[in-house]
C-alpha cells in the first residue's frame, strides 16, 4: 500500500502569495520601513479533493493475490509429484524343509485302499502295504523391512523374479530288483495353512484345502523309483511376524501307504522287506525372493512444497496485524499409485523468513486415498479431515510462506491382491493442490506504518511564518473498515519533536459491507507550534493507520473497486507573519 505525500508547502505558500499579489511594486519599501506584516487571522481557503483512491491502486495482483468475481482472493494452484522410497527387497535362504530319509517295513495288507474323490484308483489286488507317514518343519526366520508394520500376505518368486515352480519328489529305494512297480494310492501331502500354493489337478493329483492327495504308480528300476509332484508356491497368508522377523516353523506332512500288487509278488516275496523313502522339495533357485507384501506398510516419503506469500500487500503483513478470515479452502487431488488404499498425513505450517512457525498453529490432515485411483478433497475450516490446528488461523498473521508436507503414507491392504512391491522405486504420488482464500474477514485488525520524509526542504519557506494550521476534511469512505490515523512529527534524525501539538488520532468511519454505500466522515487536523521554532525542525511525519471492522460488522470483504475520496480546506487561525522582501 502506498501513500502519496501531499504538497502542504505548495498549498500554504501559494495561498499566502496570492494574498499579496496586489502590492504595488513602485513603492520603495526598503528604507526605514518595517516590512514584516501579519496576514490572515482565521484565513480559510478550499484546497480541493484527492483523486478517487481505489484499493486497486493500493493492492496489486501478483502470483498469489488475484481478483476473482470482483473480490480479492489469495489463490495458488500447483502440483507436487514425488516417488515413495523403495522398500528393500527380502531374500529367504532356507525355504525348503530338510526331509530326512526314513525306512518302513512292508506288512500284509490289513485294510481297504482309500477312495479319494477325483483320484483314479488302480485295478490291483493288494498283498502288502507299507506306512510312509513322516513330517518335517519349515525353518524360515527372516528379517523384513522396518517399513512393514503388519502382514496380511506375502507373495514370493524364485530369486530371478519368476513364478516359484517347485517339485515335491518322493524317491523309493531298497526294493527287490524283480519288483516292477509300487502304488501310492490316496497319499496325503499336507502343507501348512499359511502356505499359498496350487497344483495342476488331474486324476492322479487333487487338492483339498491345504492338502494334496496323490494316486500314482511308481515304476521301479533296479529296486528304485521316483515320482514328482509339481507345485506352484505363491506365498504366505497371515504369516507370523514377530519383532520385524518373518517366522514359519509349521509342519509339512506325508500321510498314507504304498502298496504292492499281488500279481507281481509271491506270498513270501516281501515278507520282512523294508522300503527306503526320501522326500525332497526341489526349488528352481536356492533362494526365494519376497516380491510383494499386503498388510500395513509405512514407506519413507519426502514430499513437500512451499507456497510463497511474499507478494501480498505490505499492510497485511505489518506487525500487530490480525486477520480472522471467514474461510480458507484447500483443494487436494491425490493420485494413489498403489493398488491398496493409503492413509496419508499432511502437515501445513505457516513459516516466517527464518523458517519458524508463526501463529503457534500447525494444521494436520488425515486423508484416506482409494487404491489405484485419484481421490479429491476440499478442506475447509470445519472439515473432518483436520486432526489438529486451525485452517483459518494459518493466516492470523500473514506468514512469508506456507509449507505443505506429506508426513506419512500408510498402506492398508484390504485383501491379498492389494500388495506393494518390494524394491520398486517408481511408486509416484501425484498431488494437485489449490489454496483459495477470499479476503473476507469475520474480524480484521490491520496496521500500516509509513513515513512522509524530507518535509524540511518543502516547508523551509513557511515554517518560520506559520504557527497554527488547521486542515478540515470530509472523507468519503467506501471501504468497510474503520480507519484510525495517527501522526507523529519527527526531525531529520527521526526523533519525535517536542513543542508541536497534533491530534492524537483521527477516526474515519467504515462503510457498510457489500452494498456500495459511502460513509462520509468530517475530520479536523490541527497543527500548532507550542515551542518557538519547533516547526522549523519538522522533517518527517510518521503515519500509523489502524483498520478494524466496526462493531457489529463481522463480514468484511475487500474489493478492488472500494475507494476513499478526501475533500480538504486549510485555515490559518492566527494568520501568518510575512516579510514583504520575501515576496
Amino acid at each position: 500500500m502506498k501513500f502519496t505525500k501531499f504538497a502542504t508547502s505548495s498549498l500554504i505558500s501559494g495561498l499566502l502569495l496570492g494574498l499579496f499579489s496586489c502590492i504595488d511594486n513602485d513603492y520603495d519599501l526598503n528604507k526605514d520601513i518595517n516590512l514584516e506584516i501579519s496576514v490572515g487571522g482565521n484565513l480559510s481557503l478550499p484546497i480541493g479533493k484527492t483523486d478517487t483512491i481505489r484499493l486497486s491502486r493500493m493492492i496489486e495482483e501478483g502470483d498469489v493475490l488475484h481478483v476473482i468475481d470482483g473480490k480479492y482472493v489469495i489463490n495458488k494452484a500447483d502440483n507436487i509429484s514425488e516417488n515413495i522410497d523403495a522398500i528393500d527387497p527380502v531374500v529367504i535362504d532356507d525355504f525348503a524343509p530338510d526331509f530326512k530319509p526314513y525306512t518302513r517295513r512292508f506288512e500284509t495288507q490289513t485294510g481297504e485302499i482309500p477312495d479319494i474323490p477325483g483320484l483314479e484308483v488302480p485295478d490291483i489286488e493288494v498283498e502288502f502295504e507299507a506306512d510312509i507317514h513322516t513330517t518335517e518343519n519349515f525353518n524360515i526366520n527372516t528379517e523384513i523391512p522396518t517399513e512393514v508394520k503388519a502382514v496380511k500376505s506375502i507373495k514370493v518368486t524364485d530369486n530371478n523374479g519368476q513364478t516359484l515352480h517347485t517339485t515335491l519328489d518322493i524317491t523309493i529305494s531298497g526294493m527287490p530288483v524283480f519288483l516292477p512297480r509300487l502304488y501310492l494310492v490316496g497319499v496325503e501331502l499336507k502343507f501348512p495353512q499359511v502356505l499359498d500354493f496350487d497344483i495342476e489337478a488331474s486324476n492322479e493329483i487333487v487338492r483339498d484345502g491345504s492338502s494334496i492327495f496323490i494316486s500314482k504308480t511308481v515304476e521301479l528300476s533296479q529296486g528304485s523309483g521316483k515320482i514328482s509332484i509339481p507345485i506352484t508356491v505363491y506365498g504366505f497368508s497371515n504369516p507370523i511376524v514377530e519383532n520385524g522377523t518373518l517366522i514359519l516353523t509349521d509342519e509339512i506332512a506325508i500321510n498314507g501307504k504304498i502298496y504292492a500288487d499281488k500279481q507281481t509278488v509271491g506270498a513270501d516275496d516281501l515278507e520282512n522287506t523294508t522300503i527306503n523313502i526320501q522326500p525332497n522339495l526341489t526349488l528352481p533357485t536356492p533362494q526365494i525372493r519376497v516380491d510383494k507384501v499386503a498388510g500395513t506398510i509405512v514407506p519413507n516419503v519426502d514430499i513437500n512444497t512451499s507456497v510463497s506469500l511474499s507478494d501480498l500487500p505490505d499492510f497485511l503483513k505489518e506487525e500487530g496485524t490480525a486477520l480472522e478470515v471467514k474461510d480458507l479452502s484447500l483443494g487436494l487431488s491425490v493420485q494413489n499409485p498403489i493398488e491398496a488404499p493409503i492413509s496419508t498425513k499432511f502437515r501445513i505450517s505457516p513459516l516466517n523468513e527464518n523458517g519458524d512457525v508463526v501463529n503457534d498453529n500447525v494444521v494436520s490432515l488425515a486423508l484416506k486415498i482409494a487404491g489405484g485411483q485419484k481421490s479429491d478433497f476440499t478442506i475447509t475450516k470445519n472439515s473432518p479431515e483436520i486432526t489438529s490446528g486451525s485452517l483459518t488461523a494459518l493466516l492470523h498473521t500473514i506468514p512469508d510462506k506456507i509449507d505443505i508436507e506429506v508426513t506419512e503414507v500408510e498402506v492398508e491392504s484390504e485383501n491379498d491382491d492389494q500388495a506393494i512391491s518390494l524394491g520398486k522405486n517408481d511408486y509416484n504420488i501425484n498431488i494437485d493442490y489449490n489454496i483459495n482464500v477470499p479476503l473476507e474477514f469475520e474480524n480484521l485488525r490491520i496496521f500500516y506504518n509509513d513515513t512522509i520524509e524530507d518535509l524540511s526542504s518543502d516547508l523551509a519557506d513557511i515554517t518560520d511564518k506559520v504557527k497554527h494550521l488547521e486542515i478540515s476534511a470530509v472523507v468519503d469512505n467506501a471501504i468497510p473498515v474503520d480507519l484510525t490515523l495517527s501522526v507523529e512529527p519527527r526531525n531529520e534524525a527521526g526523533e519525535i519533536i517536542s513543542g508541536i501539538t497534533l491530534p492524537e488520532s483521527v477516526k474515519i468511519e467504515a462503510a457498510p459491507n457489500g452494498n456500495g454505500t459511502i460513509q462520509s466522515t468530517a475530520v479536523k487536523i490541527t497543527i500548532k507550534e507550542e515551542r518557538d521554532k519547533a516547526l522549523q525542525e519538522l522533517d518527517k511525519l510518521s503515519i500509523k493507520i489502524e483498520g478494524v471492522n466496526s462493531d457489529g460488522n463481522n463480514d468484511v470483504t475487500l474489493r478492488p473497486d472500494q475507494f476513499i475520496v478526501v475533500r480538504m480546506s486549510a485555515k490559518l487561525p492566527d494568520g501568518a507573519q510575512m516579510d514583504l522582501d520575501d515576496l
